[in-house]
């Protein structure tokens, strides 16, 4: 589906703001510092929030990070992209990842990858992101797959 928030805004945030995005959609029931991911401080980690007017609607970090599939260039890990529950699907997170693409693409970044849900799969293959590796179990949290998007030509 289409963004249907013509007045949202995409600003960047701190790490501090993405926590009431964060805590409820992928923290549910944990402390509140469960929230805070390594590397949220570092001088080259970005965090971009979705706006609806003022009302902070979706969040998404990226932080510069190789992984164990890239070993070249410099390439990102997007984490943490969450939505408010009421209003997933609408687009609002494909509006964060388009952003957040161009950012990094800005930044000289080769390669996007990610750790995703397996109930995710659907919204990232449907950005052109391809499965990498193999489906695996995160404790507390659940199964995930990673997947990757090449940025740089």
């Amino acid at each position: 589906m289409e963004n249907e928030y013509p007045t949202m805004e995409i600003r960047t945030i701190t790490s501090i703001q993405t926590f009431e995005i964060r805590h409820p959609i992928l923290r549910a029931g944990q402390p509140l510092e469960s929230c805070k991911f390594i590397g949220d401080d570092d001088d080259e980690t970005l965090h971009f929030g979705a706006y609806d007017k003022d009302n902070l609607t979706g969040v998404l970090s990226c932080y510069v990070n190789n992984g164990a599939h890239f070993t070249l260039g410099k390439n990102y890990q997007i984490r943490g992209v969450a939505v408010v529950e009421k209003l997933q699907q609408h687009g609002i997170g494909k509006v964060l990842m388009l952003h957040a693409e161009k950012a990094l693409k800005a930044k000289g970044c080769d390669h996007v990858w990610l750790n995703s849900r397996v109930i995710a799969k659907s919204f990232y293959t449907k950005l052109d992101y391809l499965e990498i590796g193999t489906v695996f179990e995160v404790p507390i949290i659940g199964v995930h797959q990673s997947f990757y998007k090449k940025l740089k030509q």
